[in-house]
């Protein structure tokens, strides 16, 4: 086979085995597990959490 048939057959196999690796990268840390559970967790009617650390910092927009 020629040389540049070598080098595309090569790429196709390095993307396809670093799509593997992300796939298995994202199932192994559970990055698939609930992906509908962070918009409703947005709507919550709730005061935000202020900064850790710093006093004062509410974050209920409220200036001194």
């Amino acid at each position: 086979m020629p040389f540049g048939l070598w080098v595309v057959v090569g790429w196709m196999a390095l993307v396809a085995l670093s799509g593997l690796a992300l796939i298995a990268w994202g199932l192994r840390t559970h990055q698939f597990d609930d992906v509908e559970e962070p918009k409703y967790r947005m709507m919550e009617d709730r005061e935000p959490e202020g900064w850790p650390g710093r006093p004062g910092s509410g974050g209920g927009g409220k200036h001194a």
